[in-house]
């Protein structure tokens, strides 16, 4: 990330209303996600905003300049101790290959750390399209902790990644 887009990045956890348009953008603007998967994207959001601190996700927002770059989406997995979801996290195309996205991971880390969090699992599929995806979990030291076979569709299985804090 080049140090003038580093002295412009400021992170918030807030929800705002303008968060359910803006984490439509940002995930809409990867063109790997369905309308469907979009549309549960946008629940959490307003989930959060109809219930503040009692809903159960958290998130992260990523903002350069005023724009809401990326976002994660998180929360404490229920029924356990240590261990807390990335639901998750994305990057405007825009501000893609910036590191952006190794800084949101790093700062979502943080915030399940200080919460008592010891691990962090991501779901995904293992669809070629989602590739890219694969990969940056692979740079951020998550490893494949299962794999569910045609979980999703025939032939589309859900890969489950984990990384210790």
């Amino acid at each position: 990330m080049n140090t003038e887009t580093l002295e412009a990045l400021k992170f918030r956890t807030k929800v705002k209303n303008e968060d359910l348009e803006n984490v439509r953008n940002i995930l809409s603007s990867r063109e790997i996600f369905h309308d469907d998967e979009l549309e549960i994207a946008n629940e959490l959001v307003e989930e959060t905003l109809e219930e503040g601190s009692e809903s159960p996700y958290l998130f992260v927002f990523a903002e350069i300049d005023g724009k809401t770059a990326g976002y994660s989406c998180f929360g404490r997995i229920p029924c356990t101790k240590y261990s807390w979801d990335l639901y998750w996290i994305g990057v405007h195309h825009d501000y893609k290959r910036l590191g952006l996205g190794k800084i949101l991971v790093h700062e979502t880390e943080k915030i399940i750390k200080e919460n008592g969090g010891k691990y962090m699992y991501i779901e995904t599929s293992s669809r070629e399209r989602y590739s890219p995806t694969h990969s940056f979990y692979d740079s951020c030291d998550c490893k494949i902790a299962a794999r569910i076979k045609d979980f999703y569709d025939e032939g589309d299985d859900k890969l489950l990644y984990k990384k210790c804090l």
